[in-house]
């Protein structure tokens, strides 16, 4: 009998021979042509590389040198009409980063959150009345008696004495076109503080007129063609001198608008006066008090708020003020008086620098509610505004 073994004799039948030992020949071939191929993908690599890093250095030269270049010279003019309007910026950031301003931001019923501001109050000087001119603020008060159906605000203050009078000056009134003053005000301001910084602004720069700004009431501005250009000064100049609307509406623009006038408001410790609508505003939306327009107009004098050479240009607006049938009517004509004028339906009212014939200089700012359009009104602020000339006058 056969063994079983050698009748299925495994290493036989089953003999097994490795393939590398049996063709490693061919695997040695193999190998070698696979070195070859990874040896000339490095080469190719470090070429890439070299090709790369060569157009990263065209690209940002194209970045650097070309699309500064276009960004202002094409795509500007074009998208942002930037050519004339330079104070129009492309703020990319707030896309980028949506939520940054979040925390850095901003302004929380007019203070200011995790962010410091400068603090122009401490410049900004409040009117100190050192005694109280009790006889003309009698007459008024006799005056007032005339007129019931009148509500008259007034405040008064001589620079040489100190001396003044208030009634009712604190009453929050309707401001109408004398809200004026304080936005060309901040104007001056702004040009002068961007002295020193990037985004120099001058009283030569030009804006467009848009249909945006178009608006009716006082002022011939309303009837220009779109795309007319015109400076800061000529629109600074007819706000006040011919009170147009239009004008002021471009002027509240480059200021930031509604609300960065309120924060300015604010800022010098003024609590009432302040904006809620753009002119023109018939309503009377906006809101000042007789005290709180002649801090304004005691700072235009204040060095350390504003530097001399735009207090001269504000002074001229004042003085150049085409609306003479209020606070100037009954003075004398060699009297100068520097002020600006409000009239609405519910609301008259003039303000001002008044300079007496023998030297004198005073603030006076007469506001008066009344019903709509009730002519006495004006009569109650030309009669006053002559008390108050002729004592001031007197004063030893």
């Amino acid at each position: 009998m056969s063994s079983p073994l050698k009748k299925y004799n495994y290493n036989q039948k089953y003999h097994y021979e490795p393939l590398y030992e049996k063709n490693h020949l061919y695997c040695d071939s193999g190998l070698k042509q696979v070195k070859k191929k990874l040896s000339k993908g490095k080469k190719i690599k470090r070429k890439n590389i070299v090709a790369t890093l060569f157009a990263m250095f065209l690209l940002g030269a194209w970045c650097y040198y070309v699309c500064p270049y276009m960004y202002e010279n094409y795509l500007c003019p074009l998208f942002l009409n930037r050519f004339y309007n330079r104070h129009f910026n492309l703020d990319v950031s707030s896309y980028v980063y949506p939520t940054r301003d979040y925390l850095k931001n901003s302004y929380l019923l007019d203070r200011s959150l995790l962010v410091p501001k400068v603090d122009k109050s401490k410049e900004f000087t409040d009117i100190q009345v050192l005694s109280e001119l009790t006889e003309t603020k009698n007459k008024l008060i006799t005056l007032f008696q005339k007129y019931p159906k009148l509500e008259p605000s007034v405040f008064v203050w001589e620079y040489s004495t100190g001396a003044g009078f208030e009634i009712n000056s604190d009453k929050v009134f309707s401001s109408a076109s004398i809200i004026k003053i304080p936005i060309a005000f901040e104007l001056m301001r702004l040009i002068d503080s961007s002295k020193n910084t990037n985004h120099k602004i001058e009283l030569t720069d030009k804006r467009v007129f848009s249909e945006e700004f178009r608006t009716s009431g006082s002022g011939n501005l309303q009837y220009s063609k779109v795309g007319n250009i015109y400076s800061l000064d000529y629109l600074a100049n007819i706000m006040i001198t011919d009170s147009d609307n239009s004008a002021t509406n471009m002027l509240l623009y480059e200021i930031g608008g509604v609300d960065a006038f309120n924060r300015a408001m604010r800022n010098i410790g003024l609590k009432v006066t302040s904006m809620h609508e753009w002119f023109p505003d018939l309503e009377g939306e906006n809101k000042t008090t007789a005290r709180e327009i002649s801090k304004i107009l005691y700072n235009i004098d204040n060095p350390n708020y504003i530097d001399v050479k735009y207090k001269n240009i504000l002074k001229e607006y004042l003085g150049n003020t085409k609306n003479s049938h209020l606070l100037k009517e009954k003075l004398p004509k060699d009297a100068m008086v520097l002020h600006k004028t409000g009239d609405i339906p519910s609301m008259l009212g003039d303000v001002g620098i008044i300079y007496t014939n023998n030297g004198k200089k005073y603030i006076a700012a007469i506001l008066v509610k009344r019903p709509k359009n009730d002519l006495s009104a004006k009569n109650l602020i030309q009669e006053a505004s002559l008390i108050i000339y002729n004592d001031i006058k007197s004063l030893m």
